[in-house]
């Protein structure tokens, strides 16, 4: 081996560890604190999750003392579509996640560039860190359920053989995998290929929201994906129905899953302890259930072979327009964006409504450029969409799109729009915790006079802009359900619901927003659940109180006159609250662990 050969060794090796870096993404967030630690809890809170998850699906196994193969292999069915489904939606939205980082970035040339390294040294470099990248994330979610799960489920099945457990476990294991990294190099290939076909120029502009599109589908169809019943599984393998949305490639990796390892749970013979008997209806149950999975074995090579050649063609896919895209180093320049005629039409029409205030229209326009063209804050908010999106499909596809009547309306119906808004300002309430960019939150500070009210209310008329836009949005399908009268007054009273929402989410909040370092939320698994929990609470709470005011004309104006009065009365309090300055601190730290125990301020207090 020449020195050069040596020498490009070590930077191939070098570059990666540093693009391998950058896939976990490690940029600021605050001038103390990194995406490491929030990164670290998502991915604990999603193993975790998936172990919970394994042990919940297979409690009707080990209940059973006696489970019988053909009833498990059907059971079996519904439980892979959830465990290929998760895989490929995580590892495809973790590809989401480092959307930029997946290619060349102008800052990589800008750092690498002028180093006496080969450009084809870096391309490979990159390259290899988002393989190992992929490999090591699907792998990492998905090894302990391909071990508890095989297990779990033959547990109660006496004659299954070890030898058998383990050919399960490596199927499972090699499905699982296989279709998360179907997910993580279709979102490589997705990006690769639209980069070509739209050039540079074009793509540069156009990446953020089919980032944030795609990371609206996946996170909808993970949340979707534990409502699909093995019922309906049976029925997309049998083509009694066609599957819809995302369900066609899971089919394809369940197929492939049941053609390696499906017989050696169905075909296991049925072995009874001694002074135990089955009834015969158990046995015919038994006997009816192997032979209805048997009638779907015909079903499974067709899905296998598509599985394979999915997983082939988008590998080689991303592949080659990764090499295509990133042959060169990319432009360090950055194109500043043409200013919009809808844009400046908008602004307009805002400027006139808040002439008056400048730290009003400061804060209004910050934060509909904040949320539009930051790429963390973009996400916070496409994911908050998600959660009240996946509501109101579950309930379009309970009820559909007839229309109810007055009397009868459902709950679930009333309470769409309500959820939806609710996530929606959740979402921008934790938005506005994180710094739009702390490099230069230096510029905020000096000119910062001490009263955060009105640059607070600038940001609450943004919030406030959005949320009607999403509630004309729903107007529509609002009208389709409950007539029109009934819609209007329902888009109403969203609105006024909006209101209160948005008031007592920042009662408490004494912070500049979008300026202020960012402090992770503490014990967030106890928070999150907490949160949602509260938010179902309220939402179904409120639609139980607009089905009962929306019976009769006079009973709608009361409430009408009601929520009113509550928005009236929450602005109130939060005005009372605000007429005493608060120190507002722009560089609070994460708390560490030691301060749990109070030792953070004894060191602070005597270093």
């Amino acid at each position: 081996m020449t020195p050069r050969d040596t020498s490009d060794a070590t930077a191939f090796r070098l570059v990666t560890r540093v693009f391998l870096r950058r896939m976990v993404d490690n940029d600021l967030v605050s001038p103390h604190a990194d995406r490491h630690e929030s990164l670290a809890v998502l991915y604990a809170i999603v193993i975790s999750v998936a172990v919970f998850a394994t042990f919940f699906m297979s409690t009707d196994y080990l209940s059973e003392f006696v489970e019988l193969p053909g009833v498990a292999a059907l059971r079996a069915l519904g439980d892979r579509f959830l465990f290929i489904s998760a895989s490929i939606a995580i590892s495809a939205l973790a590809a989401l996640l480092s959307w930029d980082a997946l290619a060349l970035e102008p800052r990589d040339a800008a750092v690498l560039g002028p180093l006496p390294i080969p450009a084809r040294t870096i391309t490979r470099a990159k390259l290899a860190a988002v393989m190992v990248f992929a490999g090591a994330l699907t792998i990492s979610l998905n090894a302990v359920p391909s071990v508890l799960y095989p297990a779990f489920l033959t547990a109660n099945i006496r004659g299954t053989r070890g030898a058998t457990i383990l050919r399960l476990m490596a199927a499972h294991a090699t499905t699982v995998t296989m279709a998360g990294l179907f997910g993580f190099f279709g979102i490589l290939a997705a990006r690769g290929a639209l980069r070509a076909l739209l050039g540079e120029r074009v793509f540069r502009r156009t990446s953020s929201w089919v980032q944030s599109a795609l990371v609206l589908v996946m996170i909808t169809g993970l949340l979707l994906a534990p409502t699909v019943r093995d019922t309906t599984v049976r029925g997309w393998i049998g083509r009694a129905a066609t599957p819809y949305g995302l369900a066609p490639p899971v089919l394809w990796y369940l197929g492939l899953n049941e053609t390696y390892a499906g017989r050696l749970v169905a075909d296991t013979p049925i072995v009874v302890p001694a002074r135990f008997a089955l009834t015969p209806a158990r046995r015919r149950a038994g006997q009816a259930a192997r032979e209805t999975y048997r009638a779907l074995l015909s079903e499974f090579p067709a899905l296998a072979h598509r599985g394979w050649l999915s997983f082939i063609v988008v590998s080689v896919l991303a592949l080659a327009t990764f090499l295509w895209t990133n042959r060169r180093l990319p432009d360090r320049s950055a194109p500043v964006p043409a200013p919009s005629q809808m844009g400046a039409l908008v602004r307009q029409v805002a400027e006139r409504g808040i002439r008056n205030d400048p730290e009003a229209q400061a804060g209004f326009f910050f934060t509909l450029q904040t949320l539009a063209r930051s790429a963390p804050h973009r996400t916070i908010m496409t994911i908050s969409v998600a959660v009240g999106l996946t509501h109101a499909l579950i309930v379009v596809a309970h009820r559909g799109w007839q229309a109810v009547g007055l009397q009868s309306i459902p709950l679930s119906v009333l309470a769409t729009s309500p959820m939806l808004l609710t996530m929606w300002l959740v979402g921008v309430r934790y938005a506005v915790r994180v710094p739009a960019e702390p490099t230069a939150s230096w510029t905020i500070r000096m000119t910062w006079l001490g009263d955060e009210r009105s640059y607070l209310a600038g940001v609450k008329r943004a919030a406030v802009v959005l949320a009607t836009l999403l509630v004309v949005l729903l107007l529509p399908l609002n009208a389709a359900q409950l007539g029109v009268a009934s819609a209007l007054a329902h888009t109403l009273f969203d609105l006024l619901f909006a209101l209160v929402v948005l008031d007592a989410l920042f009662i408490s909040y004494r912070q500049v927003p979008f300026a202020c370092s960012y402090v992770p939320i503490q014990h967030p698994k106890i928070v999150w659940p907490a949160g949602l929990a509260s938010a179902l609470l309220v939402t179904y709470g409120f639609a139980a109180a607009e089905r009962w005011a929306l019976s009769t004309a006079p009973r709608s104006m009361v409430f009408g006159i009601v929520l009113g009065a509550i928005a009236l009365l929450v602005q109130a309090i939060d005005r009372a609250r605000r007429r005493e300055r608060c120190f507002v601190s722009f560089d609070d730290r994460p708390a560490p662990a030691t301060q749990r125990l109070g030792l953070f301020e004894y060191i602070t207090e005597h270093d």
